[in-house]
């Protein structure tokens, strides 16, 4: 029995890990707008992300504010990759 509990508290910890390193698709709405982001970070939680930096076609500098999570939307209905 002791035995099959430290099997499976390894087989957690691996899962743990594996899970972490993980690449992540974040879905952030864009504070003030309707505008919706879907951002792809390598490591860290999507709730972590705060603001987005841009630049747009006349190559001047943007700065969104975000609130982000890792559920997924209705965009991702539409959204290819």
């Amino acid at each position: 029995m002791k035995k099959k509990i430290e099997i499976l508290a390894l087989a957690a910890l691996a899962l743990t890990v594996v899970a972490c390193n993980k690449q992540q698709t974040c879905r952030c709405s864009v504070l003030g707008t309707q505008s919706v982001r879907i951002i792809k970070i390598d490591k860290g939680n999507c709730e972590q992300l705060h603001t987005y930096t841009y630049h747009n076609v006349m190559d001047s500098l943007n700065v969104d504010s975000l609130l982000c999570t890792g559920y997924e939307f209705r965009i991702d209905s539409i959204y290819e990759e």
